[in-house]
């Protein structure tokens, strides 16, 4: 069995699958020999939404007014502005464009992975905007750590040159974080455990990007049969809407 090389990036390790679809990129480890060897499989999925849809989605959030990331944070508190709507509620044909072209890009990552995707009407969306401001990071953060936990996945709406920085558990301690450049259109999904961020956007203009979660019909069904439906995090999930 090869050993891992400690000294190449991220993108180099010989456990990085490179055959079938190019837009998948997946590190996955040997089968263990023993109860203590890890045990990992990591994919993310780039796609490119090409035409005009960046743009009149980056028009359209700026109109509103919303995603700014220091009102998001204000007074430590998670909960902020990003929690208090459904981007997927709006009517703008853009907003139904990008819902369609999710989807698609749903099940084209995992038939790459080889798992069944579920039917559209089986899966919920909740969305939000980002705008960064000049000298603002997104710190390293994950979305979900439950047993229902599904796919999130974020977008560029325009061209800057920063990064999405995606932490492949035990490997990037060494090799450093998988790097996705923010160019217009890209797209990334990936499961929502997997720890992310942005660094310093040193860029000198606003950033701005479109994040989103989706949730499989239990995790519905668990809130609105317990108690925790009451709970701040609840009510975010229950903003969710049918993809």
């Amino acid at each position: 069995m090869p050993e891992v090389n400690l000294q190449g990036g991220i993108d180099d390790l010989v456990i990085k699958q490179r055959n079938g679809d190019p837009k998948l990129h997946r590190w996955k480890t040997w089968e263990p020999n023993t109860p203590f060897a890890p045990k990992l499989d990591v994919s993310l999925y780039l796609d490119k939404y090409q035409g005009n849809l960046a743009s009149k989605l980056k028009r359209m959030i700026e109109k509103a007014g919303v995603g700014s990331y220091n009102e998001q944070l204000s007074g430590n508190n998670f909960f902020g502005e990003w929690t208090k709507y459904n981007i997927f509620d709006w009517k703008e044909p853009c907003v139904q464009v990008l819902r369609h072209k999710i989807y698609q890009s749903y099940v084209d990552y995992c038939k790459a992975i080889d798992v069944p995707a579920l039917d559209r009407e089986d899966i919920l969306i909740r969305g939000w905007a980002v705008r960064l401001e000049p000298g603002e990071p997104i710190g390293m953060h994950s979305h979900s750590l439950h047993e229902n936990t599904f796919v999130s996945g974020n977008m560029s709406l325009d061209d800057y040159p920063t990064s999405t920085d995606y932490w492949i558990p035990l490997f990037s301690l060494y090799h450093g974080p998988y790097e996705c450049p923010n160019k217009k259109g890209n797209v990334a999904l990936f499961p929502s455990w997997l720890q992310h961020g942005v660094a310093n956007n040193m860029t000198g203009e606003v950033r701005f990007s479109l994040a989103f979660d989706m949730f499989v019909k239990d995790s519905i069904e668990f809130i609105l049969k317990t108690e925790s439906q009451s709970s701040d995090l609840a009510q975010i999930i229950l903003k969710s809407k049918p993809l």
